[in-house]
């Protein structure tokens, strides 16, 4: 009996020492690090002049083409929508006219759609036709337009703090009213959660925000930033966003961290950005032109 305790005795430490050694797959797998994403370069590529209070620039990938609302000089029917090449040449001057203070532009397949201070104009994608004008008697200052999934169009009144909705079937109505929306400009959806950047009532401007749609919930993801325009998305985990007053504009992730991307003059309006060719479109409203921008 004497003779086989050592040989237990190793083996029960040799078990031992096996078990104390063997990480758990649950402890190797939580261990992560934060990484901050590298910020992209921009640089300075070529502008489009004498567009006259520049507001809003939309890419149609379709067409190859930039729209670009301009306001005008606050005359009635001088406000038009144009098209410009990705290289900054205008191709159409008159794609639509007699329009008023346009601003925000979306598209879908056949359509364009364009704010117009208390209307919502519909018009041909292809040839710029204007097919027909929505408006209802609580509307007073229309600005960004963003396209759901389903294809309804829905479109900010930054004065009244709502959001308005164009449905398939043609029923303009009002589908949001709340302070908490805090005078909404830009309008961005993906999936069924719209994203706001809101203008702001406070002297320190708005914050970004996002709404589920289903449950018309709104939820700040930001602090106060400034007095935000345009909100485009960037990558999987950040949006774009412009800050009319200062002239900057950000990348923002869905925490609401920000990093500043550049900042040009006052009045960067309802911004774009090409993804595939990573190109950043700043309208500017008071120097009447558009910026182009790569981000590398």
């Amino acid at each position: 009996m004497k003779r086989l305790l050592l040989p237990i005795l190793l083996l029960t430490i040799s078990y031992s020492c096996k078990e104390k050694t063997t990480i758990p797959e649950e402890v190797i797998t939580t261990h992560t690090e934060t990484v901050t994403p590298k910020l992209p370069k921009a640089t300075f590529l070529t502008e489009t002049l004498e567009l006259t209070h520049c507001e809003s620039a939309v890419y149609d990938s379709q067409h190859n083409r930039i729209y670009a609302s301009l306001i005008g000089n606050n005359e009635k029917g001088d406000g038009s929508v144009v098209t410009i090449s990705t290289d900054g040449k205008l191709i159409n001057s008159q794609y639509i006219t007699g329009l008023n203070d346009p601003k925000g532009i979306a598209i879908t397949e056949d359509k364009l759609y364009v704010s117009d201070v208390t209307e919502l104009v519909e018009a041909n994608r292809s040839t710029g036709e204007i097919i027909k004008k929505y408006t209802l008697e609580t509307i007073q200052f229309l600005n960004d337009v963003a396209i759901a999934p389903d294809g309804s169009v829905y479109v900010s009144d930054t004065r009244t703090s709502e959001v308005y909705k164009l449905d398939s079937e043609g029923n303009f109505t009002r589908w949001l009213a709340d302070a908490a929306l805090d005078n909404p400009n830009g309008l961005l959806i993906q999936g069924d959660t719209m994203y706001v950047a809101s203008w702001g009532g406070s002297p320190d401007g708005g914050r970004v925000s996002k709404i589920d749609m289903n449950t018309q919930v709104i939820t700040p993801i930001s602090e106060v930033i400034g007095n935000l325009d345009g909100i485009r998305p960037y990558d999987k985990d950040h949006l774009i966003i412009s800050d009319w007053r200062s002239g900057k504009t950000h990348l923002i992730n869905f925490e609401g961290a920000t990093q500043e991307v550049v900042q040009v003059g006052q009045s960067v309006g309802d911004i774009a950005y090409i993804k595939e060719k990573n190109l950043l479109l700043l309208p500017m409203n008071k120097q009447s032109r558009l910026l182009f921008y790569t981000l590398e």
